[in-house]
């Protein structure tokens, strides 16, 4: 059964913002953000970065994600770092085949799904890190 009083909120914030902070690594030119737009067909200086409202709702899905992670990790009993990575992988995981039946009928290349599931890997298992360690 989900128990609320078991979720770390902070946990939860602290992951939301990491995975803030990773995205914005990851898609820049620090990491992959040259090839993720070459992939995309565009140049670095089409991109916009959005406006406020895409940063809004980026934050509410990356605390969504944070949120469904942390109340998954009270229902294996004690919250430990590696039930928050092993949840994390598995949920990293299943985000990113999902989104592959995607790639595969939009005909996109296998480098943007990589580009793209790695990011949600990583993003998830520093969540589950994060919250494993801070919920346990």
């Amino acid at each position: 059964m989900v128990d609320f009083a078991k979720i770390d909120y902070w946990a939860v914030i602290l992951a939301a913002l990491a995975t803030m902070v990773l995205g914005f690594l990851w898609y820049s030119p620090v990491l992959f953000g040259k090839a993720w737009v070459k992939q995309m067909g565009k140049k670095m200086e089409d991109m916009s970065g959005g406006g406020a409202l895409t940063y809004v709702l980026t934050a509410l899905t990356a605390l969504g994600g944070s949120f469904i992670l942390a109340l998954l990790v009270t229902l294996g009993g004690e919250a430990t770092i590696g039930c928050g990575l092993g949840l994390g992988l598995l949920l990293g995981l299943a985000v990113s085949l999902k989104i592959g039946m995607n790639y595969l009928f939009e005909g996109r290349s296998p480098t943007l799904y990589l580009i793209t599931v790695g990011y949600h890997i990583v993003s998830f298992l520093v969540s589950g890190l994060i919250i494993g360690a801070m919920q346990g």
